[in-house]
């Protein structure tokens, strides 16, 4: 995701530890996949970030892949789209099909895989290699990617797109306009039924536990 700026800060550390402390007993040698779901603006990407850190503390080595690498449109164009027809808002966004076999890569032992590479300020889709040679642990983070198959544990962040308000007029990545606010009203609509797929839960506060 070239153009997004993200930083790891102090609070989304624990939360990391927290979700490490509740898998570490089911890593292994062999390859696994922790998958990071919610809305948009709920902070998965930075909680992923934070988490390979976390993993990596512990002598593991770790690739993230973004859901956001995998919208079948660049940004802008698929923003034009969401205004022609606002139906077109939900899972058929994404190429999550193409983010399951390369999940499904990984875990066969692939080591070099040509994924796409979204480029926000020239509204391009890209490609880039990713170099899975000697990593054990992937993250999947987006949206959706709650749907994925063959992961080892799925998190879900709990805030929504009005908690997360004050957050994304800060990222500025996405314009504040009621049009983009419909979409995520559309979004929050079809991810709250992910909830229940989760294993773990990470609510507004930073706060982690088990989805019982």
């Amino acid at each position: 995701m070239i153009g997004d700026q993200l930083i790891i800060k102090p609070y989304h550390l624990p939360p990391a530890r927290a979700i490490y402390s509740l898998v570490k007993s089911r890593l292994n040698a062999n390859k696994q996949v922790i998958n990071i779901s919610g809305e948009s603006g709920s902070g998965k990407s930075t909680l992923a970030m934070a988490l390979r850190s976390v993993l990596e503390e512990n002598g593991h080595q770790c690739f993230i892949f973004h859901m956001d690498d995998y919208f079948r449109l660049p940004p802008t164009s698929n923003h034009i789209q969401r205004l022609s027809d606002i139906n077109y808002v939900g899972t058929q966004e994404v190429n999550l099909q193409l983010l399951q076999d390369h999940v499904d890569a990984f875990l066969k032992g692939v080591e070099n895989l040509e994924k796409p590479l979204i480029h926000y300020r020239e509204n391009e889709i890209r490609t880039e290699l990713a170099d899975l040679k000697g990593v054990d642990i992937l993250i999947t983070e987006g949206t959706y990617t709650s749907l994925l198959q063959n992961i080892l544990t799925k998190v879900f962040l709990t805030r929504d797109y009005k908690m997360s308000y004050e957050d994304r007029l800060k990222r500025g990545r996405d314009p504040i306009e009621p049009f983009i606010e419909d979409v995520l009203q559309i979004e929050h609509l079809i991810i709250k039924k992910h909830m229940d797929l989760a294993d773990i839960l990470v609510d507004d506060e930073y706060n982690v536990k088990v989805n019982n």
